[in-house]
């Protein structure tokens, strides 16, 4: 072979070396690169990651310290429940509270709060803590839920309750009887069944916080118990709850207890002068603490001239229970002295009205009847009645009214 092609052809192969080289160095440099990249990235990753998980924590934290709370008073409501007393708001008022009050309060409030606290625990899931984690929260969050709500339905079978009317809903309160809906055998069941379901939801949080402790993930969440060792006398466990059936049952302050008064009554027009309460109409009743009824005094609440009267009526329950369908009846009749001219207009020598009402344990509601024709100068005895009660201390008030003329 000539010399100088031998010379072109390993000078070609040092080009061909030298691309090769500079390609692979290249290459070397970009693995490099990229390797780096990720490096950083994942480093970076971690970190945000991190930063999620410690957020969630917090937010967990106060919602897990939340459900601890609503656990506590749970289990003291229950313990309190079978000997809970009726009484009254305060020691100078006449408005009652009833123990069955008290434990439907109670119930409610442990329903909707523990409702609560599953919903804020599945609005934190994303994103949140690695693998299930987060999700395994949320259910027992849930079951906890479930389980309150399941016995909050048992007790109001079980003694003829019913959740409380929240402020703005539709009333739909009504009169109930205790057991209809359950006997205490059966209450006993299912109050074991939710304190099984709070045991079982106990167990799934603690192996939660294991987890999140062997896995080294950076979640810090408290301790939450609701039914605590020794589960067999926990308020909340299934022991205890099947044999809570029998105690609220047997409870004499949690049996249904009807009272219904005219706590006030007026007028329309108002009288002149206004009458005071021992003079004339008024306050009724005496209230809850010690209901009486009225009867017409000596001398009659004058009236100013008015063709028309209109009786204005406050009920108030005084019982443990709600009450559906409440008749009021007002009757007014002529009462003027033996020998007097009677009015002229038929319809002004007495007249009748009602009106219907509904009340839960402890409230009071006003109420309008009428109006009646009346005739100037004539005196007219008013009797108000709840139907059913004439005979009952606070069922009725009477008085005298004379229109001026």
């Amino acid at each position: 072979m000539p010399r100088a092609r031998r010379r072109r052809s390993r000078s070609a192969a040092q080009r061909t070396w030298g691309r090769t080289l500079v390609l692979l160095l290249v290459g070397v440099v970009a693995l490099v690169l990229i390797i780096g990249s990720l490096v950083e990235i994942n480093a970076q990753s971690s970190g945000i990651r991190s930063y999620t998980t410690a957020g969630y924590g917090a937010l967990a934290s106060r919602v897990v310290d939340a459900s601890n709370q609503t656990g506590t008073l749970l289990s003291t409501l229950m313990k309190q429940a079978p000997t809970l007393p009726n009484g009254f708001v305060a020691a100078d008022s006449s408005i009652p509270r009833s123990a069955r009050t008290v434990l439907q309060q109670g119930l409610d409030e442990a329903t909707t709060s523990t409702s609560v606290q599953a919903g804020q625990a599945v609005r934190m899931a994303p994103p949140g803590p690695p693998g299930s984690l987060g999700q395994r929260l949320v259910d027992v969050l849930q079951d906890r839920a479930a389980a309150v709500s399941a016995l909050r339905s048992t007790i109001d079978r079980l003694l003829g309750m019913a959740p409380l009317p929240v402020a703005g809903a539709p009333s739909t309160t009504t009169a109930t009887t205790p057991g209809a809906n359950s006997s205490v055998a059966e209450s006993s069941a299912q109050m074991a069944a939710a304190g099984s379901e709070l045991q079982r939801a106990d167990t799934a949080y603690r192996a939660l916080l294991a987890d999140i402790h062997n896995q080294r993930v950076p979640l810090h969440l408290p301790n939450s118990v609701w039914v605590p060792q020794p589960v067999a006398t926990a308020a909340l466990g299934a022991n205890l709850l099947s044999t809570t059936a029998n105690d609220l049952s047997s409870s004499a302050t949690l049996h249904p207890f009807h009272q219904l008064i005219l706590s006030a009554v007026g007028l329309e027009p108002p009288a002149v002068p206004p009458a005071t309460p021992t003079g004339g109409l008024g306050t009724a009743g005496q209230g809850c603490r010690k209901p009486t009824s009225a009867t017409p005094g000596a001398a009659p609440t004058v009236l100013p001239p008015t063709a028309t009267v209109t009786a204005l009526v406050t009920v108030t329950n005084c019982g443990t229970v709600g009450e559906s369908g409440v008749v009021v009846n007002e009757t007014l009749a002529l009462s003027d002295a033996p020998g007097a001219a009677l009015p002229a207009s038929q319809a002004a020598r007495g007249g009748q009205a009602h009106t219907t009402a509904t009340l839960a344990s402890g409230s009071s509601s006003a109420l309008s009847l009428g109006p009646l024709a009346v005739a100037e100068g004539h005196t007219y005895l008013l009797t108000v009645t709840i139907a059913g009660l004439a005979d009952s201390p606070g069922g009725s008030q009477q008085f005298l009214v004379q229109i001026a003329g």
